[in-house]
């Protein structure tokens, strides 16, 4: 790549507050990212969804796309300008080369990084797939014990995604621990402001403080009809309705097959407590890297 380098990545963790890190960064003036909230370039993953794979229309906003092409990568951040350029891709934690992609690319970018308690970032996940058809069990203790779809997009490697230590080493192995930003879910999401002007701060920017904090960012939704969104989910089909369909209509269609009034699981003690016993040496490695206290925090 040959264009001005991408200057801070925030590579996750993945259910742990990069939404809304992305809407937050999107807002201040001085920062440029791009519509794809997560373009997957620096890691090697794959997804069920095929549509991710599709080129991202050029002013169009998209969740997620796996971007295999320079060109079109740099492309995304044609419009930058002189301002401060920015990616969101929690992969990049997930993938334990992404670290050394990212370092090859631009070993003076800086690195933020979101952790999440790792119980209940598994749980929220599990919710997320369930929530959107992709998780077939309907009780977490099920979906934790079943075979493991080794996959990145509507995979359910729950449990494997929060052990952290092991994720986390290749950028301190690799970058300057001054470039390298740990902020922790439970603490920043009371203190957003703060937070995020201690971000900017991080990245040599000016402070910032007009958001919209009312509004919630990726919330687990109800889908209502599992067997015909499943349906539609196949590749021919989705084919045929790309063809047949505006992305307005299309939109409008995936809205009416989810609902916001998602009730809740509750996970069970026994398996926290179980889950806490999993986690605990990962956590004890973690805070030792990391230097954070994090296991009393997450107990």
């Amino acid at each position: 790549m040959n264009n001005a380098k991408v200057d801070f990545f925030v590579v996750g963790a993945a259910r742990s507050g990069t939404t809304s890190i992305y809407k937050y960064l999107s807002m201040h003036p001085g920062v440029f990212v791009p519509k794809v909230k997560e373009c997957n370039f620096f890691s090697n993953v794959e997804s069920l969804d095929q549509e991710v794979y599709e080129i991202p229309k050029p002013g169009k906003q998209y969740h997620m796309k796996i971007i295999n092409s320079n060109s079109v990568y740099e492309s995304l951040f044609s419009e930058a300008g002189d301002l401060l350029k920015g990616e969101v891709s929690p992969s990049y934690l997930w993938d334990k080369d992404a670290a050394k992609r990212i370092y090859d690319y631009n070993p003076d970018a800086k690195i933020i990084i979101s952790l999440r308690n790792p119980i209940h970032r598994a749980y929220s996940h599990y919710l997320m797939h369930l929530s959107t058809g992709y998780e077939k069990e309907t009780t977490f203790e099920d979906a934790i014990k079943a075979d493991k779809l080794k996959i990145w997009g509507g995979g359910n490697l729950y449990l494997e995604m929060g052990l952290y230590h092991d994720q986390v080493k290749p950028y301190y192995d690799l970058f300057d621990k001054d470039n390298i930003k740990i902020i922790i879910y439970e603490d920043w999401t009371k203190s957003i402001e703060n937070t995020m002007n201690d971000l900017y701060d991080f990245l040599s920017i000016d402070s910032f403080n007009d958001y919209d904090l009312s509004e919630k960012h990726n919330e687990t939704v109800h889908l209502k009809n599992s067997s015909v969104i499943n349906f539609l989910r196949q590749k021919k089909i989705k084919r045929t309705l790309n063809k047949l369909l505006s992305d307005r209509l299309k939109d409008k269609l995936k809205r009416n097959f989810f609902s916001e009034n998602f009730e809740k699981q509750e996970i069970k003690p026994e398996t926290y407590l179980n889950l806490k016993h999993y986690y605990k040496e990962d956590i004890c490695n973690l805070e030792s890297m990391i230097q954070k206290e994090l296991l009393q925090k997450w107990s």
